[in-house]
């Protein structure tokens, strides 16, 4: 199933609510997309740390093409 992410506040609704796995990457990914909700400085680090989450979780993703200033990812899950 693909899902598209368009930001932290997405990013990080997944990550506490539908998870499959969670380790180092994951707690990693969701303390800094809780800083980027209040600090839009941290919204590239909470997007790099949100795809080595999705690495470590055996996810599939892509990044948008034309994004602008918005930080999206096309997820597909790998695991059933």
């Amino acid at each position: 199933m693909k899902r598209q992410f368009c930001g932290p506040y997405d990013a990080l609704d997944f990550l506490e609510n539908e998870w499959p796995r969670q380790g180092m990457p994951h707690a990693r990914a969701v303390q800094v997309c809780r800083e980027a909700l209040h600090h839009s400085e941290y919204a590239n680090s909470a997007r790099n740390c949100f795809i080595a989450a999705c690495v470590e979780a055996s996810l599939a993703y892509s990044e948008a093409e034309n994004l602008g200033s918005r930080a999206e990812a096309k997820m597909v899950s790998r695991h059933r």
